[in-house]
């Protein structure tokens, strides 16, 4: 099910990788270039089945994508997909996997990434060994930025994990900002974007509004740093200001879409423009049903949204929950008096597995 990658304001410190996994969502998996299927009555490289692999768990199906991992030879590469497929799965056996996947690959920095990554959110999920899976997080996070000290996602795991986790679980300020000022040292872009981030994350909010206004002034076409300003205003329940901003994000241009040679993934900058264009549509929707203001703008917008969804090259998880869209759409057909309109709407929802979707679509129902 698509999920929303809006930034979500930091109420707490405490043990979790939330934030970790949002940032590098896209950032684990599957090294290998993409080349094309092999005949089916052939037996498959390691390589197709890696792109089958990843094919499969780009629409969910994780244990699918699992089987077919477990038929080639453990490799770094079919590591990473199988902890990545797991996680979705069962914690517990993608941490044996990552565990299994450190000691075979000590080398592999990625390894120790995502192992860190399932640590972290094994330490969100425990009550009473909380602190031992914190530690194993940071020693995997700082192992992986020891390995390669001049790859900036790890970098950026150490400093969130420094921000979020309390102090008894190795949290620390001032280690965080090592990490920043290392950051904005080796990429002027990463640093302020990863300004913003900690500014937002230690509870600097007047320190992260400038940083955001600052990063448009600076990098006038990145639809990110507009969306995230909006996102900003809207947290704070300051709409009017909100609104604008969304509106322009929607409407700048996307980046061309291009491939990274290296990875064979798509180009960070397409991927994060263009989700952040997309979540824009969906936030003007949003937006409009909060404040009951705008309708007529929030329902186009909507429209936009389902239109782009049919051909963007995004994954799942860089898009907006389409599933909520519809009930965000029928809330606007409320407002405009169309319950003929919502009604039908709301019977197409979704909303299996999502408790807070399924009490909304029930309390739009009374209002018809």
């Amino acid at each position: 099910m698509r999920t929303s990658n809006c930034p979500q304001r930091v109420k707490s410190k405490r043990v979790t990788t939330t934030i970790v996994l949002s940032i590098f969502t896209s950032a684990c998996l599957f090294a290998s270039p993409v080349w094309a299927d092999s005949d089916a009555t052939q037996p498959y490289s390691n390589t197709s089945v890696l792109d089958k692999a990843k094919a499969l768990s780009a629409q969910g199906k994780h244990t699918d994508a699992f089987k077919l991992l477990k038929t080639i030879p453990k490799s770094e590469s079919s590591y990473l997909a199988m902890i990545t497929n797991l996680a979705s799965i069962d914690l517990d056996d993608a941490e044996e996997t990552a565990d299994e996947a450190v000691g075979a690959f000590p080398n592999s920095a990625e390894l120790h990434f995502l192992r860190g990554v399932i640590m972290g959110n094994q330490a969100q999920s425990s009550i009473f060994s909380a602190l031992s899976y914190a530690e194993k997080s940071l020693n995997s996070f700082v192992k992986a930025s020891q390995l390669e000290p001049t790859e900036i996602k790890y970098r950026k795991s150490l400093m969130s994990f420094y921000l979020v986790a309390p102090s008894i679980a190795g949290g620390d300020e001032k280690l965080a900002l090592e990490q920043l000022k290392a950051i904005q040292d080796a990429d002027p872009f990463e640093g302020t974007s990863s300004q913003v981030m900690f500014f937002r994350m230690s509870g600097q909010a007047e320190k992260a509004e400038e940083a955001l206004v600052q990063a448009i002034s600076t990098y006038p076409d990145e639809i990110s740093f507009v969306f995230q300003l909006a996102s900003f205003y809207a947290q704070e329940e300051k709409y009017v200001q909100a609104m604008p901003l969304f509106q322009k994000a929607a409407n700048m241009p996307s980046p061309e879409f291009a491939i990274n040679e290296t990875t064979g993934e798509s180009e960070d900058i397409f991927v994060r423009n263009a989700s952040a264009k997309l979540n824009a549509l969906y936030q003007i929707g949003r937006t409009a049903v909060l404040t009951e203001k705008n309708t007529t703008e929030g329902l186009a917008a909507m429209a936009k949204l389902q239109a782009a969804i049919e051909h963007t090259k995004l994954d799942d998880e860089q898009l907006p929950n389409m599933e909520w869209a519809k009930a965000r759409i029928a809330e606007l057909h409320i407002q405009s008096g169309d319950k003929k309109a919502a009604s039908e709407l709301l019977a197409k929802i979704a909303f299996e597995g999502n408790k807070d979707l399924k009490k909304q679509v029930k309390k739009l129902k009374k209002r018809l």
